[in-house]
């Protein structure tokens, strides 16, 4: 039987591309300038759709599943300021490629900046942050190979190359609930063919004997979406004398000779031994860098040559040294360049080995001897996490204490590291959560959870959701970094510090809520926290705000020594 939908024709045309584009799942948050869009994408039964109130927490849940999927999701908004709180996720979507279409409903033109109600320029309004972006004919008599080609278009820029968030701009005009049965029409499908991402066999040639040249290889891997075979690569590179590959928990790689925990090991490398450190040919691809130290220790100490490679030629030049821009996916230019590569007899890998072995033993021994502290905290949760979950990151102190943990790196992990926000960070882990097979645990600071609570404000939330909030009173970050740690500010404008407790806000969502304040009550609730049942659950890990810093440094510090 079929449905009724909205009477507007260009309404109709646009979600009939969307569903034959692959579009299977739509976030939409309330209004009335978007009733018609609303109306008919929930008549259409290919479609799952979402309701979510507030924008800025539907955009983060929306990048959370098509970060899962791989695939497009949509998010329908109102007009007005409902459009600009989609802003935070899609720039976070737009650096860490992951593939959003936003749909905004909006006044006619001849309406804006006339003092019309819930009426501003959306035109172009997110272009600093999306690949693509249009605006859909007003006209009744639309063409529908003009909605066609531009939707399609945005389709394109979507999913293709890097992928990334696209903007449509839909102006609607009164009336607005006006309805009709839906004639199936079927839309003309523009079908888009890749082009092959090999390099020619000359490139491939040079680019081996400059491989050859080199026996101090250094490969840094920044954020990756989990992917086994181009894990296997990695690992078969790590296992030449010559290479030595650096990872974060967010590049969802390891093995046994590869390095995990960039900062434990660098931060322990003296002046005078950077020359057996620094590589002579650096290789980077698409993804941030958590590590500043590494940053740094780059920086300071070039390579001399580096090469990037991504499936798009951007010239990226994070560490102030490229010399090789390669356009390619890097697991198929990997794939293609290991048979004309070898083994070069070096001390390179060795040397970082047994220097992060040093690291390993030094981060053990002060362990057993520390307080109960953040340090101590995450210590605690990586021994007990069990395998097959996923793990959702915060910013901030979160996602750099997940770097010292090698137990951390056994599980898939994700962050919105593309703009390092701490806005979002709970809504991203509710979409990835309700959309993933895996069970979800999300690990959040206390600003950030605070922060994005309306996250939680939704319908969506399943019972293998796990939230641990580690509550150190404030911004704890903001005493290890220097300069904001030795300003009469830092408490109230920095840190933010504050005496607010997590329970009310779980209860208030209906969230099973435990509380841990020392090694004792965290033992008793970690075993809960990871036990099955019919309803998520957060566990508040309250940490002693003033001493955090202190430990980090002398942490840092022990690192350091001999043995």
């Amino acid at each position: 039987m079929s449905k009724a939908v909205s009477d507007k024709k260009v309404v109709k045309t646009l979600i009939d591309i969307c569903i034959s584009e692959g579009l299977r799942e739509v976030v939409i948050s309330p209004g009335s300038r978007n009733a018609p869009l609303t109306l008919t994408f929930a008549a259409h039964d290919e479609l799952e759709c979402f309701s979510i109130v507030d924008e800025r927490s539907a955009g983060f849940f929306a990048l959370g599943m098509a970060q899962q999927t791989g695939r497009p999701v949509a998010l329908v908004c109102t007009s007005g300021s409902a459009l600009l709180n989609y802003a935070p996720a899609i720039s976070e979507a737009y650096y860490q490629n992951v593939p959003l279409v936003v749909i905004s409903a909006d006044r006619p033109l001849e309406w804006i900046d006339q003092a019309d109600g819930q009426t501003i320029r959306q035109l172009g309004a997110l272009d600093n942050f999306v690949k693509y972006s249009c605006q859909l004919p007003t006209s009744k008599n639309a063409s529908s190979w003009h909605v066609n080609r531009v939707v399609s278009e945005a389709f394109y820029h979507c999913r293709f190359k890097l992928a990334g968030p696209v903007h449509i701009n839909v102006p609607l005009a009164e009336p607005l609930y006006g309805k009709t049965v839906h004639a199936e029409e079927k839309q003309r499908q523009i079908k888009q063919v890749t082009s092959c991402s090999s390099i020619d066999d000359e490139s491939i040639k040079q680019l081996s004997e400059e491989w050859g040249a080199n026996d101090k290889v250094l490969i840094v891997a920044g954020m990756l979406q989990p992917n086994t075979e181009f894990q296997q690569i990695l690992r078969q590179l790590s296992d030449m004398e010559q290479v030595v590959v650096l990872a974060e928990t967010t590049s969802n790689i390891n093995g046994d000779h590869i390095i995990c925990g960039i900062d434990k090991t660098v931060s322990t490398i003296t002046e005078e031994e950077v020359h057996f450190f620094k590589p002579s040919l650096l290789i980077t691809f698409d993804g941030a860098v958590v590590s500043k130290m590494v940053k740094t220790f780059l920086r300071n100490f070039p390579a001399k040559g580096h090469w990037h490679i991504s499936p798009v030629s951007r010239h990226l030049d994070t560490y102030k040294q490229l010399s090789t821009s390669i356009e390619a996916q890097p697991l198929e230019f990997f794939k293609q360049l290991l048979p004309h590569i070898s083994e070069v007899k070096s001390r390179y890998r060795t040397t970082w080995l047994k220097r992060a072995e040093r690291s390993e033993k030094h981060h053990d021994e002060y362990l057993v001897k520390n307080g109960w502290n953040d340090l101590k905290a995450y210590a605690h949760l990586a021994s007990h996490l069990p395998k097959n979950w996923q793990i959702q990151w915060g910013n901030s102190s979160a996602i750099r204490y997940a770097q010292l943990f090698k137990a951390f790196y056994n599980n898939n992990s994700y962050s919105n590291r593309g703009t390092s926000g701490i806005d979002g960070c709970v809504s991203t882990a509710v979409g990835a959560s309700y959309i993933s097979e895996q069970p979800s645990l999300l690990i959040v600071g206390d600003l950030s959870f605070m922060y994005d609570s309306n996250g939680l404000w939704n319908n969506y939330l399943k019972p293998n959701l796990r939230i641990v909030v580690i509550n150190n009173g404030g911004g704890g970050i903001f005493r290890f970094i220097p300069g904001p740690s030795d300003s009469e500010e830092l408490e109230t404008y920095f840190e933010a510090s504050h005496q607010l407790n997590v329970q009310p806000l779980a209860e208030m969502y209906g969230v099973k809520y435990l509380m841990a304040n020392n090694e004792e009550t965290l033992n008793e609730t970690i075993e809960q926290l990871f036990a099955p049942g019919d309803r998520p659950i957060i566990l508040e890990i309250k940490t002693p705000a003033k001493e955090n810093a202190g430990v980090l440094k002398s942490y840092f510090k022990r690192l350091k020594e001999e043995l």
